[in-house]
């Protein structure tokens, strides 16, 4: 693992995982990050997670999960973190496990259709639900935790797999990802480069950046 410090714009290498892994999924919760499921070297699938903890600077096992997944989405909401989707041997999962840090264990988060496959971090919280958009799919779900339910809100445009998602002044941000092509001649997919962004306020999205050689292009305001 490294880590960029941004007083001195430079990378340092900080203590490896325990457990070397690909495909994983990461996030922050209570100061410490989380290394969540993935692959080893061997592309066996795992359920473990790891954390690193910045005062010890010490990498620690904590409860696995009940599924061995990777490719899935993981963020946190209400103190606890989720773990959405992604894959396995059984196929594309649209199961949700769900992590308490003061509990030590996890829990079942719920589920949604249809199940997605995506990189990690393809979910972001906004207004404390969490909300992803991921799996060559133009559709957008939302978790709410009040109740225990997804529900649909409105898709993107633009079906993309693997794209950036992040929530930023209160609007949902998703970010180039790949799409197919309608050209049955050209390859299967692309690289996207524009961006959408999601007003919950109005449950609409709407194009507010295209990325050109050289530097971003803003379309719409």
């Amino acid at each position: 693992m490294e880590r960029y410090d941004l007083a001195t714009k430079a990378w340092e290498a900080v203590a490896p995982m325990v457990e070397a892994r690909a495909v994983a999924g990461v996030s922050v919760l209570d100061g410490k990050l989380y290394a969540v499921g993935g692959c080893d070297v061997d592309e066996r699938l795992l359920s473990s997670v790891e954390r690193y903890d910045l005062a010890t600077k010490e990498w620690e096992a904590v409860a696995p999960m009940a599924t061995e997944r990777q490719a899935h989405g993981v963020a946190v909401l209400n103190g606890k973190l989720y773990a959405v989707g992604g894959i396995n041997d059984g196929g594309f999962l649209s199961s949700v496990e769900r992590f308490d840090p003061v509990g030590g264990g996890g829990t079942d988060g719920g589920g949604a259709e249809p199940a997605r496959l995506g990189g990690a971090g393809r979910q972001a919280v906004r207004r404390g639900r969490l909300q992803r958009d991921d799996g060559n799919l133009s559709s957008v779900e939302r978790y709410d935790p009040a109740v225990g339910a997804w529900e649909a809100v409105a898709p993107m445009a633009l079906a993309r797999f693997g794209a950036g998602v992040a929530a930023l002044e209160g609007k949902l941000y998703a970010l180039g990802g790949r799409v197919e092509e309608d050209d049955e001649a050209a390859e299967l997919d692309r690289p996207a480069n524009t961006v959408e962004r999601y007003d919950p306020a109005t449950n609409a999205w709407e194009e507010c950046c295209r990325w050109r050689q050289g530097g971003p292009s803003l379309s719409r305001s």
